[in-house]
Order: structure tokens, then sequence, then C-alpha cells
């Protein structure tokens, strides 16, 4: 069996089947006194068994085989942005995309 996809989008993070694209399982984020994560992106990463993940201003580690919040760390001090992940070797961030019309206007969108 081959390891799961994990996604993070609105406040989740979840595990897909590679196979059949079924959920393994998924978890709600939460934030504390302020609902941190609601309609947030959210970055992920995976090393040795569990899942790291970011969203406005707030770390979560949740574990790999079932999605148990493991711990919260709400990044006191540092505002409620993106969150951007790094392991040595491997980074997440959020980029804008930046599209060009042959008009010469340009659009931004979060990607």
């Amino acid at each position: 069996m081959s390891s799961p996809l994990i996604i993070g989008t609105n406040g989740y993070v979840s595990a897909i089947d590679q196979e059949t694209g079924a959920e393994l399982w998924s978890t709600k984020l939460q934030g504390g006194a302020f609902n941190a994560t609601t309609r947030e992106d959210v970055s992920v990463i995976v090393c040795e068994g569990k899942v790291f993940a970011g969203s406005r201003g707030h770390l979560f580690c949740l574990d790999l085989a079932d999605g148990r919040l493991l711990w919260h760390n709400t990044l006191k001090g540092l505002g409620y942005n993106d969150v951007s992940l790094a392991l040595e070797g491997v980074s997440i961030q959020f980029l804008k995309r930046v599209v060009h019309h042959s008009s010469g206007s340009t659009a931004a969108s979060s990607s």
C-alpha cells in the first residue's frame, strides 16, 4: 500500500488513498479564541509519520496514520499570515500566480 496523499484546504487536513481517491481521514484545524483556519489555505508537509500543517499563523502536528492532533503551536507574536513550512531539502509555501492577458493587463490569483 502506498503512502496517502495529504492535502490541506479550507482549514482541514485530509489523507487521500492514492489508488482509489477515497478519503482515509480528515481533521479540522482549530485556532483557539480566533477560528484561525476557517476557509483558509493550509500548507502541509509530511515527515517521519507526522503531518505538519501551517495556516494563518498557527502550526499543527498530526499523526499520519489517523489524523489525530498531536500538538498545536499558536506561534504567538508572529501574526496571522500564511505559514511556510520547510524541512531539509523540502519547502512548502503559497505563491501568487500572475496571468498575463494579451491586452497587457495583469491579474494575480492565489495558487
